[in-house]
Order: C-alpha cells, then sequence, then structure tokens
C-alpha cells in the first residue's frame, strides 16, 4: 500500500496543472528503487473486455511475482475500448471518473495480488481520444493505480540509497501530431477533443524536455503511444503515409538527443527494432494480437515481430540493473511463455557527458526537423 499512497500523493500534486495545457510544468512524477536494480511491465491496448486481455492479466501478475522490484506497469495508450453506438459512431475512452469501465476493464481485470499495488503509468491513445481526457487524468485523485498527470509529462526512477535517477521517462501525446485525425477524425467527440487541445505541438515539448533531462544519470526512455519504426502499417495506405512522414521527425529527435528505447502500442502485436542506435519496443498485445500488412519503409529494419499468426495476447517486461550498465526484455505471451529477451546496452548518455546542446530556433535543421516555415511558426499539414 505504501507505493499506492506514494503514486497517490503525486498524482494530487501533478493534476493541479491544468490537464488540456499538453506541457506539465511541475515537479516530475518520482519512482523509488530499492537499489541500482528495478523493473517495470509494458502493456498497450488493452481495455477490450476480452478473454485474451484477462489472460495476459493472469499472465502478468505471475511474470510480476518474479520479477526484482517491479515499479509499475508502463501504459502505452488506447486503454478503453468500446463497441459503436446505435448510430454506427465509433466510441472509445470514458465517460467521466465514474465511468463503469473503470471498474470493468481496469480494476477488476488487473487485481491479482502481485498486480494491485503496482501502479498503471499511463498516456492517450486515439481510442482515449473518443472520450473524457480530462477523466483519464482525474482518476488517480481517486486510484491511485492509474496514473497521468498531463498529456505530456515527466517520470523518473531514483536509487533510494544514493538519491541517483536510475532511468527518466518521457511520456508523450502522440494523436495530435500524427497529423491524419486532424484530416480525419475517428468520431465527434474525437474531432472535438483536438480541436479543443490549447497547444498540440508535441515535438517542441518534446525536443525541449529532452534536452533538460539529457544529463541525468541512467537510462533515457519516450513513451508514446503510435509506432515510430516498425515492419508493419495499421492504417489506409493514404493515411499510414501521413502518420509516417510526421512520426518520422519524431524518430529524428530520438536520435538526436540519444535516447535509448522508445515505448509504443497502437499495432496489436509485440516488436522489437533498433535503428540507429534507439531500441523501439512494441506492446501493444494487451486485448488482442492482429496480423497487419507490412511497412516497406523500414521494412529491411532488422529486429524481432510476434503477430496474429503467432499469439492471442502479450506483453513486455524491462529489467534494468546500472551496476552492470544494462537492461534485459522480455517479450510473453498471454500465458507468460517467453517469446523474446533481448538486452539493451549501457544507457547512450551519462551524467559525465558533456553538457547536451539543444537545436536552437534559427537553426536550419531545426527548421528541417520540425517543418517550419521561414517565420518560425509550426505547420501542421
Amino acid at each position: 500500500m505504501e507505493r499506492i499512497a506514494e503514486s497517490l500523493f503525486f498524482t494530487l500534486l501533478l493534476c493541479l496543472v491544468t490537464p488540456s495545457s499538453g506541457e506539465h510544468g511541475g515537479e516530475d512524477l518520482v519512482f523509488t528503487a530499492t537499489g541500482p536494480r528495478f523493473s517495470f511491465l509494458v502493456l498497450g491496448d488493452w481495455g477490450m473486455n476480452t478473454k485474451s486481455q484477462r489472460h495476459v492479466a493472469r499472465a502478468m501478475n505471475r511474470e510480476a511475482a518474479s520479477l526484482h522490484d517491479p515499479l509499475f506497469v508502463l501504459n502505452v495508450g488506447d486503454s478503453f475500448y468500446k463497441a459503436k453506438d446505435a448510430t454506427g459512431i465509433k466510441q472509445g475512452g470514458v465517460a467521466d471518473v465514474t465511468d463503469p469501465v473503470w471498474r470493468e476493464r481496469f480494476e477488476d481485470v488487473y487485481h491479482g495480488t502481485h498486480l494491485q499495488n503496482i501502479p498503471f503509468v499511463s498516456i492517450l491513445g486515439n481510442h482515449d481520444y473518443m472520450g473524457n481526457l480530462t477523466a483519464q487524468m482525474l482518476y488517480g485523485q481517486q486510484n491511485g493505480r492509474f496514473l497521468m498527470p498531463d498529456r505530456n509529462y515527466v517520470s523518473r526512477v531514483v536509487d533510494a540509497q544514493t538519491g541517483e535517477t536510475l532511468a527518466t521517462f518521457v511520456h508523450i501525446d502522440t494523436t495530435p501530431e500524427v497529423g491524419m485525425y486532424f484530416d480525419k477524425p475517428e468520431s465527434p467527440t474525437m474531432e472535438r477533443n483536438l480541436r479543443q487541445l490549447s497547444d498540440s505541438n508535441t515535438l517542441r515539448w518534446l525536443n525541449a524536455t529532452l534536452a533538460r533531462v539529457a544529463n541525468n544519470a541512467g537510462y533515457k526512455f519516450v513513451v508514446g503511444h503510435h509506432p515510430v519504426v516498425s515492419v508493419h502499417g495499421s492504417e489506409t495506405k493514404k493515411s499510414q503515409k501521413t502518420m509516417r512522414e510526421r512520426v518520422d521527425k519524431i524518430r529524428l529527435v530520438l536520435e538526436n538527443h540519444k535516447v535509448d528505447a522508445y515505448f509504443n502500442g497502437h499495432l496489436h502485436l509485440l516488436e522489437h527494432r533498433t535503428l540507429n542506435g534507439v531500441t523501439y519496443i512494441v506492446s501493444g498485445g494487451g486485448g488482442k494480437v492482429k496480423s497487419y500488412a507490412r511497412n516497406e519503409k523500414h521494412a529491411n529494419v532488422p529486429g524481432w515481430t510476434a503477430d496474429g499468426s503467432d499469439v492471442e495476447g502479450g506483453f513486455a517486461t524491462l529489467s534494468v540493473d546500472l551496476a552492470k550498465g544494462e537492461a534485459n526484455v522480455r517479450y510473453l505471451d498471454s500465458h507468460g511463455q517467453e517469446l523474446f529477451s533481448p538486452n539493451l546496452s549501457h544507457p547512450r548518455r551519462n551524467s559525465k557527458d558533456p553538457p547536451f546542446q539543444p537545436l536552437r530556433l534559427g537553426d536550419n535543421s531545426f527548421q528541417e526537423l520540425f517543418g517550419l516555415d521561414r517565420k518560425g511558426s509550426f505547420c501542421l499539414n
């Protein structure tokens, strides 16, 4: 219960910011490890109320029992799916903090002995945009197991003995960034949510935030919902082209800041790729797993995949050991069977590196990277 109380304290503190601002300006969300070793689980695309979701939840509970100091579940979005309404309009997300799906698809599913005290550190996915965004950010005030201080925010894991940062996580809302949802929203609620955003420029925030945390010790991770590098495509050909063009700018930011890994869902499968030093970890099998057509842009990027032809569902775990300077990734199916277990090398940047020099607004490289016009304004299209 101590971890729940600690998580709830941080949620109450951090939710004082306006949820729609998109830029969390308060303290980082901090988790404390007992030493230089800790672990966490990675889950996405889960709230479907399917047999597979419950199988995955039970497997996660068993796996959490064997992990060293499991601190949280890294929730990569699309937390709640719903059926279309009577008129055929897509539904998703939650209506408010009392919506029955909180209990039906979250509290009553991930309640195993070894999971019930582990918070879900969460971000928004496109299906969540079909509901009440603010409700997901405020839910932690009554249940500290679901944490989302803002659309974009930072969390850290620190060593209780030394106070040193072991890992920094930069959580981002990718739905406004992929472009296609502005052009063709999936529901009237999604369209309204996108239009009401006071700041949809996640790229600028990501660049500035990675510069701020660059000299933190330990690993640097970025967490988003949509895939940045994958050999699979989940959209129509035209929408996929739009999304790939937009997320490729995120890829350049990750590479520029020497991020160690990017976690995402959206694709209902498990996947592991490494490109230009950044590892891409896809864990979107929380509710069910599907098969997709290949994305030719990244067809030659080496890696591994488990899709609907291999498993019914799955999740991932990451075990970090800073004493050894390494981390181990494990991909597991809905029954807890290990599918693939690669290692991450030591953190690419550390506190002993020279001070990081972020890109400046006036640089041509920055303009090219973020699609700025000559006056420096951001071009959405």
